[in-house]
């Protein structure tokens, strides 16, 4: 980056400690329906996805057709879970409350449930007008696919190769690069696996930090020249 434009924080897993709670209510859910799969392979294979690209992937792998219900019955359980467990990662409040740039939230979550997380954890103070939902885009924009990250670039007029974007999955990445912006992958969260920050790296991440409070020393590097 030559300059700083615009910081993008995806919320799942970055902002809050949401990732881990829907990944095991999702692997309880599938075991019911025959199909296990281990936290680690989870983690690598389908963490970021949306939960209709997540099933469908699923589906076309394991041979197993599951019920259209399975949608409906994990967000009445994921709601449940959160009132009881959810956390915002540590040091996001203090870090973002005190960056002094334009900053909002990507994420494929949809609108309904990013507010009730960021309003539970404290957060949603820290995003006023600027949260961005891949579904609000239509059917298959989500992430991997670069749409949300150039849709809010536009919309909070920034050029997106001097926008910071902080994700914590392989998908989220993926899609952070094609969009031409630097990544900083994310390991804070606690659903970090064995080779998480190796994997986000071979995605394409610039840098890979493992706490929120070593943001700012990321966002004071100098900035690239030609």
């Amino acid at each position: 980056m030559k300059q700083l434009d615009l910081i993008i924080f995806d919320c799942d897993g970055v902002l809050v400690d949401s990732e881990i709670i829907g990944i095991n209510l999702t692997r309880a859910l599938l075991e019911q329906h025959g199909v296990v799969i281990g936290l680690e392979a989870f983690c690598t294979h389908y963490s970021g996805l949306a939960w209709n690209e997540l099933i469908t992937k699923v589906r076309e792998e394991s041979g197993v057709n599951l019920p259209d219900t399975l949608h409906q019955t994990f967000y009445n359980a994921l709601y449940s879970e959160f009132e009881e467990k959810l956390r915002r990662i540590t040091g996001t409040y203090e870090v973002i409350s005190q960056l002094d740039y334009p900053k909002c939230i990507c994420s494929n979550s949809g609108r309904e449930q990013l507010d009730f997380m960021l309003t539970h954890v404290g957060l949603k103070s820290l995003f006023p007008g600027s949260v961005f939902s891949a579904v609000d885009l239509g059917p298959n924009r989500g992430k991997p696919q670069p749409d949300i990250f150039l849709h809010a670039a536009a919309v909070m007029r920034a050029v997106p190769e001097n926008t910071l974007v902080i994700e914590d999955s392989v998908h989220g990445v993926t899609a952070a690069k094609r969009a031409g912006m630097y990544v900083a992958g994310f390991t804070g969260g606690a659903h970090t696996w064995r080779d998480h920050a190796e994997r986000l790296k071979a995605a394409g991440a610039d840098v890979v930090i493992d706490s929120m409070y070593q943001l700012p020393a990321q966002i004071a590097r100098p900035p690239v020249t030609d």
